[in-house]
């Protein structure tokens, strides 16, 4: 009766050990696991940068939208440029002086103020719709020389002057290819050829 007992409580013990393996095993599946929308950036193309206040986001080099965009690359330009710029002070309002680049020149045509609790909108990147009622500044960048170039960034200084005070900083901004690089998909019938061949 006693060796029952014991065989018994043995093959529970087994059991139980297997059972807490078990779940040892799948909880440590997910210990130190990050999801992917927690380090996930917001879905746009640009640089995003905070100076005070001000918060510059999505600034961005928009790819040529001519026929010839390799012509423009290799003359380093014109290009445009797009961003964002929320101003969060309350009362002031700031104003952008000028955009600066280690080679060329960037011209701002339009309204450089960002007021105080609202947006400046500077260019259109491919595939925006334009905000109605609302101009955006156009920013053009010329004589970029070799600078410019898809898969590299553009270090542009922001000029700011906020009630006569000067403030900047450096920009890191990317080309952006936007929706006008043609994707080329394989072609399923390529892939049956292929696998005949095994």
């Amino acid at each position: 009766m006693f060796q029952l007992s014991q065989s018994a409580l043995v093959k529970s013990a087994i059991a139980a050990a297997v059972g807490l393996g078990v779940v040892v095993s799948i909880s440590a599946c997910g210990a130190g696991q990050v999801s992917q929308t927690a380090t996930q950036a917001a879905a746009v193309n640009g640089a995003t940068v905070r100076l005070g206040a001000l918060t510059l986001a999505d600034v961005q080099i928009i790819y040529p939208g001519t026929t010839a965009p390799a012509e423009v690359f290799t003359n380093g330009g014109p290009f445009q440029i797009a961003f964002y710029i929320s101003n969060n002070d309350p009362v002031n309002d700031t104003k952008l002086v000028s955009i600066t680049a280690p080679t060329g020149t960037i011209t701002l045509d339009g309204d450089t103020t960002v007021p105080a609790g609202l947006v400046l909108r500077a260019g259109k990147p491919a595939g925006m719709i334009a905000t109605q009622g609302q101009t955006p500044l156009e920013v053009t960048y010329t004589g970029a020389g070799k600078l410019v170039s898809p898969g590299l960034t553009v270090p542009l200084t922001f000029n700011f002057s906020t009630k006569g005070k000067a403030s900047s900083i450096v920009v890191d901004t990317p080309v952006d290819a936007g929706s006008l690089m043609e994707r080329k998909d394989k072609d399923p019938a390529d892939s049956a050829e292929e696998g005949g061949h095994h």
